[in-house]
């Protein structure tokens, strides 16, 4: 019934790697869990070998990386079953994870078959992180954003739609996956999964948002946070000059608040870094204003 596809880079994905198929034991699930390596330095251990050795795992490792869109297209193809659950290698998930999957597509494809839906459909279940903050400071700006921002609760999920979509932890039809892969069409980390979910607004795709979380255990320094959300902003810019539709967060701040526009265009680049970096709670708006400032900012110019 179910592929479940976790890509991974440079990351210890065996945790995760051993709850799930523990679940597909203790729960007789007709599934398999496969881990795809992206080409992950050959000299760097990140338990390969115990990967590889797991019994029911199908592990591979690429000779070449793919990227973050490429690597998901890749294991949609190579899958055996007719749904997956794609997945980030850095999540924790609950026991019944897997089961509560399970018993939301098998609840759909019975209501399917009676009212004539269609079947093609995405199951997301969200995001959460740990409840108290990290002891190391520099992990703090990273779990502060994603408690604040990304980690939304069922109701807020619902009413923002394919506009929330993510990527870390959702179910789909292979079928949907082959015919619309993720775009390639990008350079570098962030977005690709928002250009996926978006196309299908106004389409027969079904969105069913389940309150299935996993916990994002991948915190990372403010520093590389930071140079990661200019990275997407960078993204961001080159997807929507080819899809005008793509709508987030920063480009609504863009296009319909002036008031900000002046605010980022005005404050220092490097006085916003450092109170980011410094505070344990920073105001989330002064990230906003330093994203509109890289929004701004060709991609040649420096922090000022």
């Amino acid at each position: 019934m179910l592929s479940v596809c976790i890509p991974v880079y440079r990351y210890d994905v065996r945790p995760l790697a051993r709850e799930l198929l523990r679940q597909v034991t203790a729960h007789g699930l007709a599934a398999e869990v496969m881990v795809y390596d992206d080409a992950s330095p050959t000299d760097e251990d990140w338990g390969q070998d115990e990967l590889r050795r797991l019994p029911g795992l199908t592990y591979v490792q690429l000779p070449a990386n793919l990227g973050r869109a490429g690597i998901r297209n890749r294991m949609a193809t190579d899958a055996r079953f007719d749904h997956l659950v794609l997945l980030d290698a850095d999540g924790g998930v609950a026991p019944d994870f897997l089961p509560r999957y399970v018993a939301a597509l098998t609840g759909y494809l019975a209501r399917s078959k009676v009212v004539g839906r269609p079947v093609e459909l995405v199951i997301t279940g969200g995001r959460t992180y740990a409840p108290a903050p990290p002891a190391d400071p520099a992990l703090r700006l990273h779990w502060w954003y994603g408690t604040r921002r990304e980690s939304r609760s069922l109701t807020r999920r619902e009413a923002a739609g394919w506009l929330g979509f993510q990527s870390n932890n959702f179910l789909a039809t292979r079928s949907l996956l082959l015919a619309h892969p993720f775009p390639t069409d990008h350079v570098g980390y962030g977005h690709e999964d928002t250009l996926w979910g978006q196309r299908f607004i106004g389409t027969d795709v079904h969105l069913y948002h389940l309150d299935n979380p996993v916990v994002h255990l991948g915190l990372e320094a403010a520093a590389v946070f930071l140079a990661k959300q200019r990275e997407a902003v960078g993204n961001l810019r080159r997807l929507r000059e080819r899809h005008r539709h793509l709508r987030t967060r920063l480009t609504d701040l863009a296009e319909h608040y002036p008031t900000l526009i002046r605010l980022a265009r005005a404050a220092p680049a490097s006085v916003l870094v450092r109170y980011l970096s410094a505070r344990s709670r920073p105001s989330l708006y002064a990230l906003d204003l330093l994203k509109l400032k890289w929004w701004l900012t060709p991609p040649a110019t420096g922090h000022r």
